[in-house]
């Protein structure tokens, strides 16, 4: 309910019992209404000896639920996750979006126009590697985000199962066949890579894609917009869109380029959670394979439309790779990047951080040219462990990378967020391991630990937003 709203109901609750005292000239009359009001520790019985102590108690307990409605709210507003006192490793006085540029500001801006005009919607992508692809951490946020602003889809998704990895719990893919497949990590086989930094590939005609989307809680994911990223061209079957009951939802005519290049777009006249995918022969000269770069779910409300983009192994490196990455990552029109890298890179032996930085600045060049919209946010990778020897040790080598990367930031004023420090600093992951907090390896976490991280990105990115919702005076 809207403070505006709650005023007016409790102003005509107001102007009801101011009514109904004065609409009476017997005094007999109104005792026979009126009741005795008894509240805890007081006894209120004398105000029935009245009418006008009756609208003025009325006047005080509704205007007590206004000051508390408004209280409350205020402090909703700057309390909005979890707390962390359980957990006193984490230092949350670091936890905010530092460097907090303009480029940031102008994502600010679009988040409040949403929220005040309930209409369009702010689309973000999400880059990284396995930490990302679990989806634990992006989850978080993209469900918090969503409660607060509104949910516009599921957004961007990959069938992880089919290319024979793991897969995040918010769906499920399956199919009747084995398809060939490639992440960005192995470049040098053949399949090229799309946005996704995955890339699946049959040459069956009769093979089939399962996929359902599960409600999460607070949020439903049925979808009224499907989009295909698929490679075209008259060597490439048609597609065949069912529901869940089999009836045909549409067709996607794989030689048809003349909207894009990699794209197919199919509306659904009715929500859906589920649709197969199957291969159709038009040509049977011709038509020899499906490729498939990735899919996007969207539906018709307003909100944000946050879209994940995480692969296991991945480096900085791997995305510059990836043939088609940057011209299919145009096509999500992104209005924040947040770019979750740089694990990878501190665990190899021989960390150059000179060659590092060269590596991020290449890719937020190119990042820059394919969405020149979005506003670009980097976070530190955590602390972690590493194999040696003596058994698992500290890595250093992550906080070359953490300064790396921060170093770049203030040079090309850009915003970050340090989950390094954050998190606890130079080995705190060994504590996150005794609270049962991370994996084994003590390079990953387990999916209360990402929970974790995506509740203090959340709260680092609102208050910011709060921030600069409030300037100061």
């Amino acid at each position: 309910m809207s403070i505006k709203n709650l005023i007016k109901i409790i102003l005509s609750l107001i102007h009801n019992i101011f009514e109904y005292c004065y609409s009476f000239g017997d005094r007999d009359h109104d005792k026979k209404h009126m009741k005795t009001i008894n509240v805890t520790f007081c006894n209120y019985s004398t105000l029935t000896n009245s009418r006008f102590s009756l609208f003025y108690f009325s006047f005080f307990i509704c205007s007590f639920f206004i000051i508390f409605f408004f209280c409350n709210n205020s402090f909703a507003q700057k309390s909005d996750t979890l707390s962390f006192k359980k957990y006193p490793f984490i230092n949350e006085k670091l936890n905010i979006i530092e460097n907090d540029s303009n480029s940031i500001r102008i994502f600010y801006q679009k988040l409040y126009d949403l929220q005040q005009l309930k209409s369009g919607r702010v689309d973000i992508v999400h880059i990284g590697d396995s930490h990302i692809q679990a989806d634990h951490f992006s989850g978080t946020i993209r469900q918090k985000l969503q409660l607060k602003f509104g949910n516009a889809g599921r957004g961007l998704l990959f069938p992880y199962h089919i290319a024979k990895s793991n897969e995040p719990g918010s769906f499920k893919t399956s199919s009747n066949r084995s398809w060939d497949s490639k992440r960005n990590v192995f470049y040098e086989k053949p399949l090229p890579i799309g946005v996704c930094g995955f890339t699946i590939e049959t040459t069956d005609s009769i093979a089939t894609i399962n996929l359902l989307v599960k409600d999460q809680p607070g949020l439903g994911y049925s979808f009224t917009k499907f989009v295909l990223f698929q490679e075209k061209g008259e060597c490439n079957f048609d597609i065949t869109v069912c529901d869940e009951i089999n009836c045909e939802k549409g067709i996607i005519k794989s030689n048809d380029i003349s909207t894009h290049s990699f794209i197919s777009e199919l509306k659904f006249d009715k929500p859906i959670s589920q649709i197969i995918l199957r291969n159709k022969i038009s040509d049977s000269i011709y038509q020899q394979a499906t490729r498939i770069y990735g899919m996007l779910l969207e539906n018709d409300s307003s909100g944000v439309l946050y879209n994940m983009i995480g692969v296991n192994g991945a480096e900085y490196k791997h995305y510059l790779k990836s043939k088609y990455f940057m011209e299919q990552l145009s096509y999500l029109n992104a209005d924040l990047i947040i770019i979750s890298l740089g694990t990878n890179e501190g665990y190899a032996a021989g960390f150059d951080k000179i060659l590092f930085s060269r590596i991020i600045d290449t890719l937020i060049t190119n990042i820059k040219i394919a969405s020149p919209n979005a506003s670009i946010l980097l976070t530190t990778p955590a602390d972690s462990f590493r194999k040696s020897r003596k058994g698992r040790v500290k890595n250093p080598n992550m906080n070359l990378a953490r300064v790396t990367i921060i170093n770049y930031c203030l040079q090309h004023n850009l915003p970050y967020w340090d989950l390094y420090e954050i998190m606890g600093g130079y080995g705190s992951m060994a504590k996150w391991f005794n609270a049962q907090l991370s994996a084994k390896d003590r390079v990953h976490f387990n999916g209360k630990g990402y929970q974790i991280q995506g509740e203090l990105f959340y709260q680092a990115l609102i208050n910011g937003y709060f921030d600069y919702c409030s300037p100061p005076n």
